[in-house]
């Protein structure tokens, strides 16, 4: 599995097109952290906002890395589609990961206002559950489960301005209401990230299923 990974990654690589997202994702960072953010925890509000889409951007051009002629010829030889899926998912996973450790330490060193240990600890975690409900999303809503480009891009959208709209009811609005009222309780992280460990999972098992069908 770690080899299929690395292989993913290299591919993704190859094709740069992980690059739009990463550059709009360091260009807002620098744009919210430029000056005084405020308090540490309404502060990792608006970077967890930005992880979200971008996670689910990202997702999405792992999904879609491959042509689909080439990534039958991964399938075979990874050894089915779960395999494949789950690597991407995996590879997904890894990536959000730093992004939400990058979003996370950006502040310390920028922001004239303190952090404590429990603010950091608290930052990440819910940088890292919004940018997996984000990638949950992506993956969801991208080959092989909905394979033309532009429905995909319909879709991600369309759920993030909905998940945007209703605010607290959402995985990701829970945590992003808690960090406004300075206060993150642990059920709100845990209720974020079983929502985005089942999207991750549905993506696996719902393209694992429709892929064969689609040769």
């Amino acid at each position: 599995m770690i080899a299929l990974v690395r292989y993913l990654l290299a591919d993704v690589l190859r094709g740069q097109r992980f690059l739009a997202p990463l550059l709009v994702y360091l260009a807002v960072l620098g744009m919210l952290y430029s000056g005084d953010a405020g308090a540490s925890l309404p502060a990792y509000a608006g970077s967890c906002a930005l992880l979200f889409p971008v996670a689910a951007w990202f997702a999405v051009v792992f999904a879609s890395a491959e042509d689909p002629v080439q990534r039958a010829v991964t399938v075979v030889a990874a050894g089915g589609w779960g395999r494949v899926l789950t690597a991407v998912a995996s590879l997904t996973a890894v990536v959000v990961a730093a992004l939400a450790l990058l979003a996370t330490l950006w502040p310390v060193l920028t922001n004239p206002h303190p952090y404590t240990a429990s603010d950091i600890a608290i930052g990440f975690a819910a940088h890292l559950v919004c940018g997996l409900n984000g990638a949950g999303a992506g993956l969801l809503l991208a080959r092989p489960v909905i394979v033309r480009i532009g429905y995909t891009v319909l879709w991600v959208t369309a759920v993030v301005v909905v998940t945007f709209t209703a605010g607290r009811p959402t995985p990701v609005g829970v945590v992003l209401g808690a960090l406004a009222d300075q206060r993150v309780p642990i059920g709100a992280l845990v209720f974020s990230a079983a929502c985005a460990l089942v999207l991750l999972a549905a993506a696996v098992a719902v393209g694992r299923r429709v892929a064969p069908r689609r040769g």
